[in-house]
């Protein structure tokens, strides 16, 4: 509910600056100064951005706009980029993680499962086995040197 008016206005110049003042009471725990100085840059950056021809199409390319004389918008800018529109992505880990630890893993250790969820996690990122043996190595100090063939 909160976001549905902070995400437009951004976008849009035709959204209510009251309703975007109650969506960002929501976070004037992350915001930098009162609920008075948000109304005031709100009213700054919609004026700003009448002047401009070239507007922001995403959150982020405000983002870039969004500098030390909008403390408040960029961090409610900030907010908006990493609040995930879903909840596919956390559901998604879940049921990785409900796959990797399967029964018979079941008493695997926490480093353990932690290593291997990023690792299913992150599959574009290439792990060869030399590099496995160089960590293991660095690692676990042994009297026979480890060689991958």
């Amino acid at each position: 509910m909160y976001l549905q008016y902070l995400i437009p206005f951004f976008l849009r110049e035709d959204t209510d600056i009251e309703k975007i003042i109650e969506s960002a009471k929501f976070y004037i725990d992350d915001l930098i100064g009162s609920i008075e100085e948000v109304r005031g840059e709100v009213t700054l950056w919609k004026q700003f951005w009448k002047s401009q021809l070239d507007k922001p199409k995403t959150a982020i390319e405000a983002l870039t706009h969004a500098s030390e004389f909008y403390p408040n918008i960029k961090e409610l800018l900030k907010i908006i980029c990493v609040i995930p529109v879903t909840t596919c992505s956390a559901e998604r880990t879940f049921s990785s993680l409900r796959r990797t630890k399967t029964y018979l893993r079941s008493t695997i250790g926490e480093d353990r499962l932690n290593g291997l969820m990023l690792l299913n996690i992150h599959r574009d990122i290439k792990i060869t086995p030399e590099e496995v043996i160089e960590e293991f190595s660095k690692k676990h100090l042994r009297k026979l040197q480890l060689q991958y063939m």
